[in-house]
């Protein structure tokens, strides 16, 4: 059995009028602090099974992330600043506040839902994670498979990747962050918020289409590494829009304005109904094109056509900010003839 090591034993009498922190002291128990801490109060990478003896109230941020916590019951009722439970054992967020005014983390646990039940005076009552987050909420690296009870407002990212959800239902209303659902089993992205202030990464998942995605997004959209064989449903607008390795044989439902466009390493034989502006870069290297049709006028970036079966540099495209590169095609272009069709302010690799 292991020696019990209390919060008094190895910190002593504190008065909490300022930072604590007793991080990485294999403390077993909290027995001991003060009341309220003014500060932040940081218990991570303990031995801790329990909150029992916490701070109730903490001016500023809490972290009890890298224990042995399978509960955040008798933890803080007040938590100023951000909120860190990472790297537990957790199944459950029963016990947390209601309302988190800085980040909060839960990743990395063994959580398979964010809705939980609590009991007190036999009776059950439904309880959630947070209900509003000022800044970023975490929850990736567990086993979730639905996001019922998540935070309906997120004022900061919202990070659900790694974990077992076949569908978004429950998500936020709106993010006024970054949205992270990749490397998940998702078929579908019904249930997405409507508007994303930063950027959307939905790569990594099953996804054969992206209907159900988010109206506006304003940075970078990444559906790449999916099974995409249409784009209908995607933004009109993004930031950078990444669909490489899917298996589009058609870029219908693409994106009409964007800061930079990859649809690489797909089954391309047409860009036709490409984004008619892009700001940076376009590639379309390593597909099975034949010819440039499609292409934009004018790009600021880099274009890309490595890789595919082009025998010729036809197409629309009279200018590139950047390099154009289009070595590996079926026929070998040279520095002369990719300058005689485009104006191009950097390098020609081919």
């Amino acid at each position: 059995m292991s020696k019990k090591v209390t919060f008094a034993d190895v910190m002593g009498m504190l008065d909490g009028k300022s930072d604590i922190d007793c991080s990485n002291k294999e403390l077993t128990s909290l027995e001991g602090c003060p009341e309220r801490v003014r500060g932040d109060f940081n218990c991570s990478g303990n031995k801790l099974a329990s909150l029992t003896g916490v701070p109730k109230k903490i001016k500023g941020d809490f972290n009890c992330s890298g224990n042995k916590l399978t509960s955040l019951n008798d933890g803080p009722e007040e938590v100023a600043g951000d909120y860190d439970c990472s790297n537990n054992q957790l199944n459950s967020l029963v016990g947390c506040p209601v309302f988190i005014m800085g980040d909060f983390s839960c990743a990395r646990n063994k959580l398979t839902r964010l809705k939980g039940e609590s009991c007190s005076n036999s009776e059950t009552h439904i309880t959630f994670c947070p209900e509003i987050v000022e800044g970023d909420f975490n929850c990736s690296g567990n086993q979730l498979t639905s996001l019922e009870g998540a935070p309906q407002i997120v004022g900061g990212d919202f990070n659900c990747s790694e974990n077992q959800l076949t569908e978004l239902q429950g998500a936020p209303i709106k993010v006024h962050g970054d949205f992270d659902c990749s490397c998940n089993q998702l078929a579908s992205l019904a249930g997405s918020p409507d508007v994303i202030e930063g950027g959307f990464s939905c790569n990594g998942n099953q996804l054969t289409s992206l209907k159900g995605a988010p109206r506006e997004v304003r940075c970078t959209f990444d559906c790449s590494a999916n099974q995409l064989t249409t784009l209908k449903g995607a933004p009109k607008e993004a930031g950078v829009f990444d669909c490489l390795g899917n298996k589009l044989a058609s870029l219908k439902g693409a994106p009409q304005k964007v800061d930079g466009f990859n649809c690489s390493k797909n089954q391309l034989i047409s860009l036709k109904r490409a984004p008619e502006k892009v700001k940076g870069n376009f590639d379309c290297s390593w597909n099975e094109l034949t010819t440039l049709d499609g292409v934009p006028k004018k790009l600021k970036g880099n274009f890309n056509c490595s890789g595919n079966k082009l025998t010729a540099l036809d197409g629309n495209l009279k200018k590139v900010g950047g390099n154009f590169i289009c070595s590996d095609n079926s026929h070998h272009f040279n520095d002369e003839q990719v300058r005689a069709i485009c104006n191009v302010k950097g390098n020609c690799i081919t």
